[in-house]
Parts: structure tokens; C-alpha cells; sequence
């Protein structure tokens, strides 16, 4: 008799007089005999192994090692050249230690030992590249389970972000940065990520118009270009301190900010050479190179921008900004009150809702959504 589809198999346990026996059909249907097992413990493991064989079929390869798994999974792998460079720097952290170690042995006591033994900052994206490659393996029926998700992989607690505390501090700064100050002032004004400012061109930048569109950015030795659907390719508006800052640059073609040697930073090199010394030398605390950005989104909340509209000027989510920098708006609610009362007063006195409909702007539902994107 034939299994029908979707059937699960099932199989027996049963007494002989040399112990123990199982019986069952494999992925051929064909019906199976095995015995001399000394305890039912240990004919109900085999038993369930070969249930698992028969389920998965031909594909189940338990046997080959996380080693092997990870470089068909690198090897076949479609997503973005950054998002595979990402996934070969974490996986080598659990390759390193279960490389040679069949999947089908690996279990969520191991994962968690594993797990533990790493530093902090490294837990949660090795065991997510992990959880990732194993769930590979499932999808391919190597094997039927996923032990990484067994396991829980919180987030590692943020490094606390140290801000300039004005303006003063930023131009301290840029005069010990000499002909990298433009950058630090340029950085701290846009909020843009360094890599973005490293990957400007001058063709990027409208200074009539005081803007600056974000394309595209330089990290690892490489230029990644935004595309036009991704969050990150945005409009910056440019304030007046960082147009002032661009006129110092002496090019007006070609890269923004460029190193000595006229290519892009590297950001390493940045940082070692001229950041760390020029804060040093400026005699303040030490930040990292992303604290610009930081300062950026701290003033900005500040100066009374809405959670959303520094979302779109830092190029992310707002439930990023909200996480970050949310408890520095806590007098948000203040503040929006007090324009809704200015709003309700407008109103009460000219008798009429303040502002035009959609109908007298001519517009119509898809312009209002390109223009306020979810």
C-alpha cells in the first residue's frame, strides 16, 4: 500500500527475544526490519531517525559538516555583495569552532555555549548568520531542524553616543583637522553617515540650491551606489555653516573630501591618523567618528524637528530614530501641543479650517503619497 501525500510515515517498536526491534517503510515505501537494539530508548532514536530519512528523502545529508554547508550556501547565495561579504565575516565565528561537526549533531546547548563564549558585541550577528545558513539546510532537507532558533539572540546593548556640545567644540576641531575640517563641519551639519560623505561627488551637490543628494557611499574599499527605491538616496538640506565650510575646499570637481593622495578615505585611516589626534590635540573627549552624525540628530531634536523629518534627512527607519534618540524629545508633547493650541486659535478666529484641500491644489492621491511616503 502507498502512502499518500502528505501523510506522515509512522512506524513500531516491539519486543523480541534479542531486545529490541523497529519497523518501518523508508522514502521508497518499502517496509524495513531492524532489531538487536538492547533498550527501547535506544530503538526509538533509531527508529525516529529513519522516520526523519524517509520524511526528508534523498536530500537529507545530516552527515555533512557546518564547514561544507556554509560554502554551498556562500556559493549559491543571491542577495547583495555587501549582505554576502556581511554573512562570510560572521559565519567564520561558527565555523571556526563547529566547522568539522556534522549539522545533523549540532543542538541549542551547544549554540548556546558557543554563543556565550563570544564577545558581547558579536553574539547577536554570528548567531543570526548562523540561524540564516541553517535555515538553509531545512529549506534543502539536509536536515529537519533548525537548532539556532531554539536559542534566544538578543540585541547587544548600544555604545552610548557622546555629542559636541556646540558649535565651538566642531570648529576646535576642524581647525586641528587642518584640511579635513570642512569634513567634520560638513558631517555634523548634514547628519550624513561618514561613508556617505567619503562617497560625495561635487556633481552631488547643488549649492545654489543648498543641497546635497545623497547617491551613494564608500566603505571597504568599494563605492556603493544607493538605489533610487532604498530609504538611504535622500535630499540634504545644506545650512549655512557647511555651505561657508565648502567654499574652503579648493576643488569645486570630482570627490568632495578626498585623502591626501587625492582617492577616497578610508575610514580606518581616518580615524587613526587624523581624528584621533585632532581630538587630542583640540584637548576634548574622545568620540567616534559616527558621534558627528549623532550631534546632528541631538541638535536637530533640539532645534524642534519632528521624529519623521529626521528620519528622511538621516536616511532611516523612525522607529530607528525613535529608539536611538527618542528620550531626547521628551518635550515633544509640549511642543506639539502648543501648535495644535496655535492651530485651534487660527482657526477659532478666521471662522474656517487654515489651508487648502487637496481638490483646490489640484492634486490627487498619488502625488500626496510620493510626496509622504509610509
Amino acid at each position: 500500500m502507498t502512502r499518500r501525500h502528505g501523510q506522515a510515515r509512522t512506524g513500531a517498536i516491539k519486543r523480541i527475544p534479542s531486545g529490541w526491534a523497529i519497523r518501518y517503510r523508508d522514502g521508497r515505501g518499502v517496509r524495513r526490519q531492524r532489531g538487536g537494539f538492547r533498550t527501547k530508548a535506544e530503538a526509538k532514536q533509531v527508529l525516529d531517525d529513519e522516520l526523519r530519512k524517509a520524511r526528508l528523502g534523498p536530500l537529507y545529508r545530516p552527515e555533512a559538516t557546518l564547514r561544507e554547508l556554509v560554502d554551498v550556501f556562500l556559493e549559491q547565495y543571491q542577495g547583495a555583495r555587501a549582505s554576502r561579504d556581511w554573512l562570510r565575516y560572521y559565519l567564520v565565528k561558527s565555523v571556526d569552532v563547529f566547522g568539522d561537526l556534522p549539522i545533523g549533531e549540532l543542538d541549542a546547548l551547544l549554540v548556546v555555549r558557543w554563543r556565550a563564549s563570544m564577545p558581547e558585541t558579536m553574539r547577536h550577528g554570528a548567531h543570526r548568520a548562523l540561524r540564516q545558513v541553517l535555515a538553509a539546510a531545512v529549506r534543502w532537507q539536509w536536515i529537519d531542524r533548525n537548532v539556532a532558533t531554539d536559542v534566544a539572540n538578543p540585541m547587544h546593548a548600544r555604545a552610548e553616543f557622546v555629542p559636541f556640545e556646540s558649535w565651538d567644540e566642531v570648529n576646535v576641531l576642524a581647525r586641528e583637522l587642518g584640511p579635513f575640517g570642512p569634513l567634520a563641519i560638513f558631517c555634523v551639519g548634514t547628519g550624513v553617515r561618514p561613508e556617505e560623505a567619503f562617497g560625495a561627488d561635487w556633481t552631488d551637490l547643488d549649492l545654489r540650491a543648498g543641497v546635497f543628494t545623497v547617491r551613494k557611499a564608500f566603505a571597504k574599499g568599494r563605492l556603493k551606489t544607493y538605489a533610487k527605491t532604498e530609504r538611504s538616496r535622500r535630499r540634504v538640506p545644506l545650512r549655512t555653516k557647511v555651505l561657508d565650510a565648502l567654499a574652503e575646499l579648493p576643488h569645486r570637481d570630482g570627490i568632495v573630501f578626498s585623502a591626501s593622495e587625492g582617492a577616497r578615505i578610508n575610514i580606518d585611516n581616518f580615524r587613526s591618523r587624523e581624528w584621533v589626534p585632532a581630538l587630542r590635540a583640540a584637548g576634548l573627549p574622545h568620540r567616534r567618528i559616527y558621534d558627528m552624525r549623532h550631534t546632528f540628530a541631538t541638535w536637530s531634536l533640539a532645534a524642534g524637528m519632528s521624529i519623521f523629518t529626521l528620519a528622511r534627512r538621516m536616511g532611516t527607519s523612525v522607529q530607528m530614530i525613535d529608539r536611538t534618540y527618542g528620550h531626547l524629545a521628551q518635550d515633544a508633547e509640549d511642543r506639539d501641543r502648543g501648535l495644535l493650541d496655535a492651530y485651534d486659535a487660527a482657526v477659532d478666529d478666521c471662522g474656517h479650517a487654515v489651508g487648502t484641500t487637496i481638490e483646490e491644489n489640484g492634486e490627487d492621491d498619488a502625488d500626496v503619497a510620493e510626496e509622504n511616503p509610509a
